[in-house]
């Protein structure tokens, strides 16, 4: 039997049970039918944090902060594809080896996931704004001091920097996103940042196309820090995630943040009086990477980073071995040895990145429809799907021609998956631990980029066939993966606390629009339950 009283200390509201989560174990509805959500709660009424940000809608304050976070996201770009432009002429510039350039990007993504594991934890304990606010400034700084290294090992320590400080980031702009917007614009947020992602990277291909040979590759460098230098002024004016505030027990900042939030977005009403029950005390076990790596969480955790991993090992690797391919004609050469190397990119090279640029912002829209219409998982595998078979037809290879319009589709599909994954992994954890959550499944899946960068430099230079024949294995591994999570999150709304007994009530949604079970559970099949008295108690095996 579950006690009232602990159901009542992680609700914001008195009277009824919050909102479901991942891990909610279904409990009778005190309603005998469903009902739509609610509007902005009336005076002496209350109202959990999902019903304030369905009421709050999208508008000002959401655009204003996704344009800030798209800008976060196109620095991260920037400072990624930098390898791609500036690696060939640093191999000339300082007589490096092949896995001393691959060591580079290794490194930069290794940063990354280091980042995005610590910074993960710290953003649960002491917030997402203070995350931003200490290392986008590091971020900064260590950019413009790479543009300016003497040498190949203190560009390499830089580079680090700058990737600790990006992951560190993106894990907190991403659950951020998450946490401001109604349930129906959630796959909108996070694809609109991404689109962001492939700005950036274009960016940075049409400056290295513009100034590169004319300037050399250090003024590149300072180039891909100017967005960051933006962001870095846009954050101290952002107020923190109020999910956040209240997990933490910091209820006034959390009012005044709310209240912010509907003054933006042209409320004309603020929050009346007592429309939200102060919480009772901070929620313990705020950032624990424990709390993710055990009981309901643990399977969903090692699955995610599973599917991130192989998603990022496969992105990364071709987006350095496909324009390769083109250079030294794939459909003739089995590898990408050569004696006549040039000390820049060729413009085969620079068209092909920017293709690839341009494929992916519909890529990310199509990512949107897809997952809200059918769902983050049959998203997820069915853009795997088609990346596997566009795959096994590149190591086919007909001819150059046929070899760009399946280049394409693999790019395309693999980036419509990870827009899928960017928008499941965080719905899939409470506030309390959702940054920790994602920086976990982040930082180890960027160490599987980082070395999908440093296998594909090596072993291409033997055989593409061998490259393209190990994606193919890792994919369909993949796609077991994703279909073991069996859950998706469409539709649900965000846990906010420990809650392991939730009310389960339907959300509405748009006309057109795939309606899926609220109830979400990692084990086992959803299930909704019968109606029952106001005076019954609810039981912890209620179904």
């Amino acid at each position: 039997m579950v006690d009232s009283e602990d159901l009542e200390e992680n609700q914001l509201v008195t009277g009824k049970h919050d909102d479901y989560g991942t891990a909610g174990i279904p409990v009778p509805s005190d309603e005998s039918s469903a009902s739509p959500l609610p509007s902005l709660p009336t005076h002496k009424e209350t109202a959990t944090m999902n019903d304030l940000i369905e009421s709050l809608g999208f508008g000002t304050f959401q655009w204003l902060y996704l344009t800030l976070f798209g800008i976060i996201y196109m620095s991260d770009a920037a400072e990624i594809a930098l390898s791609s432009v500036i690696l060939t002429t640093l191999l000339c510039e300082w007589d490096l080896t092949t896995i001393e350039e691959g060591f580079i990007p290794f490194m930069v993504l290794l940063g990354y996931a280091a980042g995005s594991i610590v910074g993960g934890k710290m953003s649960d304990q002491y917030g997402r704004r203070t995350m931003l606010w200490i290392m986008l400034p590091i971020f900064v700084i260590s950019s413009f001091l790479s543009a300016f290294a003497p040498e190949y090992w203190s560009f390499v320590f830089f580079r680090t920097i700058v990737g600790i400080a990006m992951g560190s980031n993106t894990a907190a702009v991403s659950t951020f996103a998450l946490e401001i917007v109604p349930i129906k614009d959630r796959a909108f947020a996070m694809c609109f940042i991404n689109i962001w992602f492939i700005v950036g990277a274009a960016y940075i291909y049409v400056s290295g196309y513009l100034f590169m040979n004319e300037y050399g590759w250090r003024v590149i460098v300072l180039i891909a820090a100017i967005p960051v230098l933006f962001a870095c002024i846009g954050a101290f004016f952002i107020i923190e995630s109020p999910r956040f505030l209240y997990i933490s027990g910091n209820f006034d900042k959390m009012k005044q943040a709310l209240e912010y939030m509907f003054r933006l977005n042209g409320k004309k009403e603020l929050l009346p009086e007592d429309s939200v029950v102060e919480h009772r005390e901070e929620e313990e076990g705020r950032g624990s990477l424990r709390e993710v790596l055990e009981g309901d969480l643990f399977r969903v955790t090692i699955l995610l980073i599973q599917v991130y991993s192989i998603n990022a090992f496969v992105e990364y690797g071709a987006s350095l071995l496909l324009p390769d391919m083109f250079v030294y004609d794939y459909c003739v050469t089995s590898s990408l040895f050569s004696d006549d190397s040039s000390c820049s990119l060729s413009d085969t090279e620079y068209f092909y990145l920017l293709i690839v640029s341009s494929v992916s912002v519909p890529a990310c829209i199509v990512a949107y429809f897809t997952s809200d219409s059918y769902g983050r998982i049959k998203s997820m595998f069915g853009s795997g799907f088609i990346a596997l078979v566009a795959m096994i037809l590149i190591l086919i290879c007909i001819n150059m021609y046929v070899l760009l319009g399946e280049a394409a589709i693999l790019v395309f599909f693999s980036l419509l998956q990870n827009c899928a994954i960017w928008t499941f992994i965080p719905e899939s954890y409470p506030t309390y631990v959702r940054n920790a959550a994602v920086g976990l499944v982040s930082g180890v899946g960027k160490v599987g980029a980082a070395f999908g960068c440093l296998i594909t430099e090596v072993m291409a230079a033997y055989s593409i066939r061998m490259c393209l024949t190990l994606y193919i294995c890792l994919t369909i591994y993949q796609l077991v993966c994703i279909y073991l999570l069996r859950r998706d999150t469409a539709g649900v709304r965000l846990a906010d606390t420990r809650i392991t007994s939730r009310e389960c009530t339907p959300v509405s949604t748009p006309p057109g629009r795939q309606i899926f079970k609220p109830c979400f559970k990692l084990f086992g099949r959803a299930s909704h339950s019968p109606p029952r008295d106001a005076d019954s108690t609810p039981t912890a095996g209620s179904s």
